[in-house]
């Protein structure tokens, strides 16, 4: 919700920049309630810091204005296994409550964030694999149960390597970006 809104008003999605500037990458109209729904794509994965603000609204106009982070996943192809008693490449006893993921190439231990149908789950990287053509990653039975993935087998799925630290473009990164009124 965006307060402050009324008939004819707009809403205007920023992300802060690595300059700590606040930049504006899409806008569009806000319901008399102060409600709305933007879209924008992304220049590349990670977590932005983002608000909400109304369009023209002048720095003195939008101070304390809540943020949050938006997370852009990237989209791969996975699947999941199941090889309770048996040993990972990683030295991980699998059993089926086993959080983790096979990848061919990331270290062992590396974290990963996945999300599918709107949940999300960080696992490390405990074995090798997939060796399906196609496939980036092959989820433990658990990973699969807790993202709602078992009965799909195969599919998509948002990644991205787990970190806390926000991702700061330059302005000039923002493709489409609107300056942001002062």
């Amino acid at each position: 919700m965006l307060a402050g809104t009324g008939v004819g008003r707009r809403a205007e999605i920023q992300l802060q920049s690595r300059s700590g500037a606040w930049v504006a990458v899409t806008n569009g109209p806000a319901s008399r309630d102060g409600s709305f729904k933007l879209a924008w794509r992304a220049p590349k994965t990670g977590r932005f810091l983002a608000r909400a603000v109304p369009q023209g609204a002048r720095a003195s106009e939008i101070t304390n204005v809540p943020t949050t982070v938006v997370t852009i996943y990237g989209k791969t192809q996975a699947t999941w296994y199941d090889q309770s008693g048996t040993t990972s490449a990683c030295s991980v006893k699998l059993r089926k409550s086993t959080i983790g993921v096979a990848n061919k190439t990331l270290p062992c231990g590396t974290l990963l964030d996945f999300s599918f149908h709107g949940k999300s789950i960080t696992v490390p990287v405990i074995d090798r694999g997939p060796y399906g053509a196609g496939v980036s990653y092959d989820l433990t039975i658990e990973v699969a149960r807790r993202l709602g993935f078992v009965d799909t087998g195969r599919g998509t799925v948002g990644v991205l390597r787990h970190s806390v630290a926000l991702t700061l473009l330059d302005d000039s990164a923002l493709p489409g970006a609107i300056p942001a009124a002062n």
